[in-house]
């Protein structure tokens, strides 16, 4: 039986959701670092956070798990397509722990770290998914 259709199908959808829990975690860092009043970002803060641990973080994970058993099982050395997406994919990985960090911080009411890459977040994560799914689908090297 070929697994690799549903190995692939399983790492989208790890994607997807692990995109969309990356997007949330950088809007409300964004917003929280905004407020004057740190209190009433708390209970939004927990929440994030609390869904990033359950969910966010262990799509990462799998998303991680199916593609090296993708590409191990491919049983070459990957295209210079793929490198540079799994290097894309290491950058989204450090974002992540990035965000992650800076959500820890800012609900025990420390001071934020990277105000720019806070601000930017949102947008380095979009435009590394743009170039992600550029290089699946074209392949262009």
């Amino acid at each position: 039986m070929n697994f690799h259709p549903w190995l692939n199908a399983l790492h989208i959808a790890a994607a997807i959701i692990w995109i969309g829990g990356m997007l949330v975690m950088a809007v409300v860092a964004g917003w929280s670092a905004t407020q004057a009043d740190k209190a009433s970002t708390q209970g939004l803060l927990a929440e994030v956070r609390r869904w990033s641990r359950k969910v966010t973080t262990p799509a990462m994970l799998l998303l991680w798990i199916a593609g090296v058993v993708m590409v191990v099982a491919h049983g070459q050395m990957p295209h210079l397509w793929l490198i540079v997406k799994i290097v894309m994919v290491v950058l989204l990985s450090g974002l992540h722990g990035f965000l992650s960090a800076t959500l820890r911080r800012m609900a025990g009411g420390e001071a934020v770290r990277g105000a720019g890459a806070i601000r930017n977040a949102t947008a380095l994560i979009v435009l590394a998914v743009v170039v992600i799914i550029l290089l699946a689908v074209m392949r262009p090297f």
